[in-house]
Order: structure tokens, then sequence, then C-alpha cells
């Protein structure tokens, strides 16, 4: 089950990086952008890579706060997911 999962994993990543680099080609600052990189932070916290995570979620929130502001519930939601890792790693 766990190879299972890891396998799965993977795959989400390599989904991640190849609709990301689509994105990237056209800008950064597009909404997907940081919808992606959230994405993977995730993927990178169910597998306790909770460094890597974090700067996938930084470079999310500085997409967000650009297009959005400090207030709005993705910069929230992003910050709160940074706050979990943080948690985490103690």
């Amino acid at each position: 089950y766990a190879l299972k999962r890891q396998v799965k994993y993977k795959e989400a990543m390599e989904m991640f990086r190849k609709a990301l680099d689509i994105r990237l080609e056209v800008g950064n600052r597009h909404e997907d952008v940081p919808l992606l990189y959230t994405g993977m932070g995730v993927v990178l916290t169910e597998q306790n890579q909770h460094k890597k995570a974090r700067v996938r979620y930084q470079l999310a929130l500085d997409i967000y706060l650009e297009l959005h502001g400090e207030g709005h519930h993705k910069v929230v939601d992003v910050r709160k997911k940074m706050a979990k890792c943080l948690e985490v790693q103690g």
C-alpha cells in the first residue's frame, strides 16, 4: 500500500510539473500558477517533505499576494498550509 501511494505521489508531482511548465510558457502571473504550486506543496506535505512543500507554498503565496492582496481567502489558505508545515517540523 505504501509503495502504491508513493507511485501516486510521483505521478501527481509529474502532472503538476507538466501543467506548470505549460502555464509558465504563457506567464507566471496567471491564477493557475499558484494553484499548481499549492498542489505540489500538498503532495510534498503528504510525503513529509515539509521544507520542499514550504518553498512551493511560498511561491504560491507571493503570486496570490500580488494578484489579490493580503486579505484574500487564497492567501489565507496558503498561509495555513505553510503554518501546518512549520508546526509538523517543530
